[in-house]
């Protein structure tokens, strides 16, 4: 091995030395390109569309063509360099990870696999750990023969060996020779090591099954449901890395979406992807998708621990069905429309469109007669724009203006006549411009009244009783809402619905078609949501990766809701059932929480029993609990109190001080959680991993049947250690637990 080692040390060396000569050579052509790139768009924002003779404006025009396609040209190139600048910049220190030798009917190969594909003039010295030959790395034991197809190639190669490496600076730590797939020290290594402010890539301990999701794309949807701490969100991750390497000539960076369940959580996970050499791909949390397409409203936040009966209706696909029954029916009634005027007078009114628009004809949707309409609308106003020729106002335009500017045109064209008619075009032009606008953008629709027209015929629409509400509740919650919108503001439900009543009126979406929709943490999205993503982008492959055990708002997504939405869609499904976060100790501990048992696979990981300290009987257990973070702070280990709410957070955080115990309180998602102690709602949690975790339920009994996902989804954020907080015994989340699954804290 030693022979090896030293061997293995020099190739590192020579695979360097070529790493950082390319490395050295691209960043000299990326400042080059930049400031290329910056001065063709100065150039670009110099020329002008000359106004005058048709001529001269075609020709300014296509030049203006000829520089956005060159910048477009550039900006793709400049951005594939940055990216190969990133991936070299972390392979200067680390390579490679892993060795494979195979035999083929032509004889032994061996390859190196790391993030990314490094060549020289004669070899690949690094192959990327997407390509199709990599799958040996993550598939195979010493000995097995494995069927690969590559390209329209398909091959069967005998694995003789399976190395791995560890190496930091350039220089081998660790060098393992394993028959075993994965299941190895080097994993081991990483699940024991401290939790970090940001996810990692770890694409060196990816694991079979995990490797198979990440390669699979044969369904248009994918559903990667796994445990707490299986991995689901890094595949997910390593799954969109895989999409833009294998179809990179097809697919940009920019046709992939990805939401996270919160602004927390995307920071936490926001360089996985630039790990893997990939940028620019779209993050979003939903609530920031939305307000960006309802810009005008500021979305009410919430807080609330449960969702109220409102809310749940409004996130049902019942609810979605009763938005499209109801814009079927403003095809022949009920539609607001606002009067067209010009200069302050009338010119259209909103009756005569709404006449207009019901005595058209039209077998298609509403957007499709809304379209005819505005058509319609457009020819009306070029009419009007030809009586204008001669009036007063125009005269008194072309009176004001200065010589300079009369000479401007008459120099572009060759009679005075030519001249008077094309400025006169001009003023009549750009006064009716905003008008023009107006109609195109539909917007003598008065859709804030059609919003509140839609939510009083709900009760015609769907059963309210089904949601267990009242028709008086649901007048009053009408009511609220008209408040809200008096004050521009919005609960997301509601923006959700507005935005899709919107698009419904205007027609499929036109502007980004995302090809790809990526959805972490999916059991927190409504199921009017996804059918919404689904409408409006039929066309994209959704890959949805969630637990449904987490689903700590009232288990509003079920199974029978996706199977319902991706109707007809070829559909994938994986589950992902071990968990690598959490001792075996813990797993066991948070499972009793799930409600039907379902089968987490333990890994191979030992560690302590969780505590539970109980505070009825001991009114002094916070200096125990100042003892434990002491010691944490002092071993490294992050430290976070998780509670089912907000108003807990506080109350604790306030009771942490009072002991003399620092912490940082986290109660918005823009918060700073970079600190070694922070106290937080499980809402803002949901993704995390901390070393150690106090889990709070000591304030108040159980009051919802969502407390046991919200018990397991606490409990399951710990890797190390796990305390458990309640009053007493007695306490029903405590009576879920045997003896056998914790020890009680030995408190003063």
């Amino acid at each position: 091995m030693t022979d090896s080692l030293s061997m293995e040390q020099q190739r590192v060396q020579t695979v360097v030395k070529k790493i950082q000569s390319e490395l050295d050579q691209l960043k000299k052509t990326v400042v080059h390109d930049s400031a290329e790139q910056k001065k063709r768009l100065k150039e670009s924002g110099e020329i002008k569309i000359n106004q005058g003779s048709s001529e001269s404006m075609w020709e300014s025009a296509g030049e203006l063509r000829l520089i956005e396609q060159d910048l477009m040209i550039r900006s793709k190139t400049l951005l594939k360099n940055q990216n190969r600048v990133m991936a070299l910049e972390k392979m200067v220190d680390d390579p490679y990870f892993g060795r494979i030798d195979y035999e083929d009917e032509l004889g032994q190969e061996t390859i190196y696999i790391g993030i990314s594909s490094v060549f020289d003039e004669y070899d690949n010295l690094v192959v990327d750990w997407r390509s199709p030959i990599a799958s040996l790395y993550y598939e195979g034991n010493v000995g097995d023969t494995i069927p690969l197809k590559i390209g329209e190639e398909k091959l069967t190669l005998l694995i003789e060996l399976k190395r791995q490496f560890l190496i930091r600076q350039a220089k081998i730590i660790q060098l393992l020779d394993t028959d075993n797939v994965m299941g190895d020290p080097y994993l081991l290594e990483a699940l024991e090591d401290r939790s970090t402010y940001q996810m990692g890539a770890v694409i060196s301990t990816l694991q079979k099954q995990q490797n198979q999701i990440v390669r699979d794309n044969s369904a248009k949807i994918t559903l990667i449901e796994g445990v707490a701490g299986s991995g689901k969100t890094v595949v997910l991750m390593q799954k969109i890395a895989y999409l833009l390497y294998t179809f990179r000539d097809q697919l940009k960076a920019s046709e992939i979406i990805l939401f996270s369940p919160n602004k927390i959580f995307q920071t936490y996970i926001s360089q996985v992807l630039p790990e893997l050499g990939e940028m620019n791909v779209t993050s979003h949390t939903f609530p920031e998708f939305m307000n960006q397409r309802v810009p005008k409203f500021t979305l009410i936040s919430n807080q609330d621990e449960e969702l109220s009966k409102v809310t749940l209706l409004k996130g049902s696909l019942q609810f979605s069905e009763a938005l499209k029954r109801y814009t079927d029916r403003l095809k022949t009634d009920y539609m607001r429309f606002s009067s067209l005027s010009f200069q302050g007078e009338i010119i259209i009114s909103k009756e005569e469109i709404k006449e207009q628009f019901y005595s058209t004809e039209s077998n298609g949707t509403l957007a499709s007669k809304l379209a005819l309409l505005q058509t319609l609308l457009l020819q009306k106003i070029e009419q009007l724009k030809q009586t204008q020729r001669t009036a007063k106002w125009v005269e008194d335009v072309l009176l004001s203006m200065s010589d300079s500017e009369l000479r401007l045109h008459e120099s572009e064209s060759k009679n005075e006549q030519k001249a008077e008619e094309t400025l006169i075009d001009s003023i009549i032009e750009t006064a009716y411009s905003p008008l023009i606008k107006r109609i195109k953008r539909l917007s003598f629709i008065r859709y804030q009244h059609q919003y509140v027209h839609f939510l009083k015929a709900v009760p015609k629409l769907l059963s309210l009783a089904e949601f267990s509400i009242t028709e008086d509740m649901w007048t009053d919650h009408i009511q609220q809402v008209v408040t809200n919108i008096a004050h521009k503001e919005l609960a997301l439900e509601d923006m959700d619905a507005f935005y899709s009543l919107f698009q419904l009126m205007h027609g499929p979406i036109s502007s980004t078609k995302f090809k790809y929709i990526c959805l972490d943490e999916v059991q927190d999205f409504s199921p009017f949501q996804l059918q919404m993503l689904k409408d409006f982008y039929p066309t994209a492959h959704f890959v949805l990766s969630g637990d449904l055990n987490q689903n700590i708002l009232m288990k509003r997504l079920s199974f029978n809701d996706l199977d319902t939405i991706f109707t007809g869609s070829s559909f994938q499904r994986y589950q992902l059932l071990t968990s690598y976060r959490s001792t075996n100790e813990i797993i066991q501990f948070s499972n009793r929480f799930l409600e039907n048992h379902s089968a987490i696979e333990a890994n191979f990981r030992e560690g302590k029993k969780p505590e539970m300290i109980l505070t009825a009987t001991h009114e002094n257990y916070l200096d125990y609990v100042k003892e434990k973070v002491a010691e944490n702070k002092k071993a490294g280990f992050r430290t976070a109190f998780i509670s089912k709410n907000y108003a807990e957070a506080e109350r604790f955080y306030q009771e942490l001080a009072h002991a003399g115990i620092g912490s940082n309180l986290v109660l918005k998602d823009t918060d700073n959680t970079h600190h070694p102690v922070i106290v937080i709602p499980i809402q803002l949690a949901k993704g995390l991993e901390f070393d150690s975790v106090f889990a709070l339920f000591h304030y108040s009994a159980p009051t919802s049947s969502n407390d046991l996902s919200t018990a397991y989804t606490i409990c399951s954020r710990a890797m190390h250690e796990l305390y458990f907080i309640a009053s007493d015994l007695q306490d029903s989340l405590v009576n879920r637990l045997e003896s056998i699954d914790y020890q009680l804290a030995e408190l003063n």
